[in-house]
């Protein structure tokens, strides 16, 4: 995306539908601007009028006009700051809501492939730097040209021949100011992307902190931060280097132009061609528009480091369509029975084949298991059936209904899921349970901790269901975590139950007395369970032994055992654990 083509989409989708608003501060900046060149006018008539005439009247009219003049501008500054500070806050919040959103309608691969610290920094690092270019940007460019216009009429005013010789040096300063200004938009650019691997690195320190203690491996961390830190410090004092070039250069400018302005003004006083006030209402105007014009020359970095991160932020928003996961509505699966059937399913994860012409039936209100070696592809499975990912080949069958033909919404009503990475929101443990249905009332879900034993630990801490759970759920213990899942799944009651390793982080007391609460869960429920935990699967209707993705065996535990090597050996090594 090329600047102009920013540009244009910053003002058409962003800032034109604030056009009343704008249109307000611009009034109001012109009144401000106006007032700016009156108080240079005013110096004329103070000097001429009161000073060198003794007019006495104008000793009372010249200091009150000059009180409202200043009222006027307080308040015209007040209020278009105000506006354009208000319409910078609601487009970012608008910029932020549509990325969130987007983000939210990403498929799985998407967030396999990207990096959190990258999505984050886009979401916050990107848009603070566009608000503050918006605001600079719209309220400075414009205000600063209007001062810049009312105070150069006021010196065409006074004397066009002394305007000319003290303007011809500032064109000198664009070309400057241009270059200086891509350079800074592609430092900024660079800057932003380095920003976000180090929100990345201190992300996945963060939560990665026990394994970080674990291994000693604080020192490894902190020289990843560093090098990402040192990085970051030499693009912003490369950038400091560039820009800050600016200030000087306009300096000598302007110092030029009050020096010519001095000596040129200087004789056409001495030559009686103009008065002393029209002199110094000359210089008044010519010093405060030394201010506005270096400001311009300043503000062309704001507006490149707000188009690097606008650049940024439309890059996520214009990912491609291919990784959002489309939730058309036209066929709503319907569950009547539960029967699950897959038929000649391929699956590729880039390069990785990781299912081969699976031909699997789960009949309907049955308990069946997958087991197989780590990566032999039963994760992938319990992915395909919610849809997290796409088959390559192949069709998944819900009661006889296509699933790729079903709208994702009523697919994952009709599935609850308790997996092996339990993850708690850091919020209440009462809020965390309602997760799994957010109507539910508070007897539903105290039934539901019950029912999954977690009720007792759950009473015995001291805010009891108001316990906020962490970070994570980084106050629970793992199997705590694990009980809050199952009972999530418990409230939301779907037809349909998938556990993956779902009582992997219990102790084995533990597992014998929550494994009583899953099987009331599935009961008259289709259940499709993935662990490694043999002894958990002994009464199993059905199970699927699968290896590279392939099925090599299936029936019950007793035959399996007799019948098949890896199932038995699985079996075996699961015992022994």
């Amino acid at each position: 995306m090329n600047k102009n083509n920013t540009v244009k989409r910053l003002i058409k989708n962003y800032l034109f539908p604030f056009k009343l608003n704008i249109l307000f501060a611009l009034i109001m900046m012109m009144v401000s601007a106006a007032a700016t060149g009156l108080h240079a006018w005013l110096v004329r008539p103070a000097l001429d009028e009161v000073l060198i005439k003794g007019n006495r009247d104008m000793l009372i009219i010249i200091p009150i006009a000059i009180i409202l003049t200043t009222l006027c501008k307080g308040l015209a500054t007040y209020s278009h700051s105000f506006q354009m500070s208000r319409v910078a806050h609601k487009i970012i919040s608008k910029l932020q809501s549509q990325m969130f959103s987007k983000l939210m309608l990403f498929n799985l691969k998407f967030f396999s492939d990207s990096k959190s610290g990258n999505l984050i920094s886009r979401l916050i690092n990107d848009t603070y730097f566009l608000r503050m270019a918006i605001v600079k940007t719209v309220t400075g460019v414009i205000k600063d040209l209007l001062v810049i216009v009312f105070l150069l009429g006021n010196m065409f005013y006074q004397s066009w021949e002394l305007t000319i010789f003290a303007f011809f040096a500032f064109p000198l300063a664009l070309w400057p100011i241009r270059k200086i200004g891509k350079i800074i938009r592609k430092i900024t650019y660079q800057i932003q992307n380095e920003i976000a691997l180090f929100s990345n690195v201190l992300g996945e320190s963060i939560k990665g902190i026990r394994q970080v203690k674990a291994y000693n491996r604080e020192n490894y961390e902190i020289s990843r931060a560093y090098e990402t830190i040192n990085k970051i410090k030499e693009y912003f004092i490369k950038s400091a280097f560039i820009s800050n070039r600016l200030s000087p250069l306009m300096e000598f400018i302007g110092s030029l132009a009050i020096a010519l302005s001095i000596y040129a003004g200087g004789v056409f006083v001495l030559n009686e061609s103009m008065t002393t006030g029209q002199f110094m209402s000359f210089l008044v105007s010519l010093l405060l528009a030394y201010q506005p014009v270096k400001a311009l020359g300043n503000l062309n970095i704001s507006i490149q480091e707000g188009l690097a991160s606008a650049e940024r932020i439309f890059e996520l928003l214009d990912t491609d369509v291919k990784n959002i996961e489309i939730n058309d509505e036209k066929n709503h699966l319907e569950i009547k029975s539960g029967d699950i059937e897959l038929v000649d399913v391929h699956f590729s994860y880039g390069e990785k084949n990781i299912i081969n012409n699976l031909n699997m039936k789960i009949p309907a209100a049955k308990k069946v298991a997958l087991v197989g070696l780590s990566g032999s592809g039963k994760s992938t499975i319990i992915n395909l059936l919610l849809r997290f990912f796409e088959l390559d080949k192949g069709i998944i069958k819900i009661d006889n209904q296509n699933i790729r033909e079903c709208s994702l919404q009523s697919i994952r009503n009709n599935i609850s899921i308790v997996t092996q990475e339990t993850f708690l929101f850091n919020d209440t443990i009462k809020a965390n349970i309602k997760y799994g249905n957010l109507n539910a009332k508070d007897d539903e879900i105290i039934k539901a901790a019950k029912n999954a034993k977690a009720d007792d630990f759950i009473n015995e801490l001291p805010n009891k269901y108001e316990t906020v759970v962490g970070e994570g759920g980084i106050k629970l213990s793992g199997g705590q975590r694990q009980r809050i899942a199952i009972a999530r799944a418990f409230l939301k009651d779907s037809p349909i139950l998938l556990l993956d390793e779902a009582t992997s982080s219990l102790d084995n007391i533990n597992e014998k007395n929550i494994q009583k609460s899953v099987n009331i869960l599935m009961k008259n429920r289709t259940s499709l369970i993935v662990t490694h935990r043999l002894t958990a699967i002994e009464d199993a209707d059905l199970i699927y032994v699968i290896d590279k993705g392939k099925i090599v065996s299936f029936g019950q535990h007793k035959e399996l055992i007799e019948n098949n090597e890896i199932y038995a050996d699985l079996y075996l090594k699961s015992k022994l654990n």
